[in-house]
């Protein structure tokens, strides 16, 4: 297995979007060639990240996706299907309420296991396969159903207040769907995946690709 300290951010990135393009993919092999094509990323870079990824398996006709798959799964920590992390979702407005509903997360070792709101009647219209809480029980719940996750889809204005009190109640990583920029202490992560922000890099990316 690589040592992950030794893994540039970068190239733990590319891995990642690898990884979940070999869970995805339905043949048995794949080449550099196609993984640029369906992912962007230069092949010099792929066959880069997945020499750092300690994958030696390569062939002259492709990877294998399944040995990939699970070399690059081992190099990120990345778990199993059956090892769950215990995840919530903060914010129970329209995306959240989606995010609750959509599925995603099922075939997945990321198990939802709680939702909160600041507004007590969301908790009690809305239902869910999970539990739903007022934020003010975020701090009890998060360390006694040991969430390690949360998902963050409340406004803006309230995005800071919200991650403070996350990362207070124990949370190790924050996914950021709201579009502020969020100061955490360290040992808290945060990925932010505004759809404004992957807009704004989309446009660059084109600028930068025509220029």
């Amino acid at each position: 297995m690589a040592d992950m300290q030794k893994i540039p951010e970068a190239s733990r990135r590319r891995l990642a979007l690898l990884f979940a393009l070999l869970s995805s993919y339905g043949g048995d092999k794949i080449t550099s060639i196609q993984i640029q094509r369906m992912t962007g990323i230069d092949r010099a870079l792929i066959r880069k990240d997945i020499s750092l990824a300690g994958f030696k398996g390569g062939v002259s006709n492709g990877y294998k996706v399944q040995d990939l798959r699970e070399a690059v799964r081992a190099a990120l920590g990345l778990p199993l299907p059956d090892q769950k992390r215990f995840c919530c979702i903060a914010g129970l407005g329209k995306l959240g309420a989606a995010l609750m509903q959509c599925g995603i997360f099922d075939e997945s070792p990321f198990k939802i296991v709680a939702g909160f709101d600041s507004r007590v009647n969301r908790t009690e219209v809305l239902s869910a396969d999970f539990p739903l809480y007022p934020a003010a029980k975020m701090e009890a719940v998060i360390p006694e159903s040991k969430i390690d996750f949360a998902i963050l889809a409340v406004e803006d204005d309230q995005a800071q207040l919200m991650a403070d009190r996350l990362a207070k109640s124990g949370v190790k990583g924050i996914v950021n769907f709201t579009g502020q920029v969020l100061e955490v202490p360290e040992g808290v992560a945060v990925e932010n995946v505004s759809p404004l922000l992957a807009l704004n890099n989309i446009v660059a990316a084109l600028q930068s690709s025509a220029s």
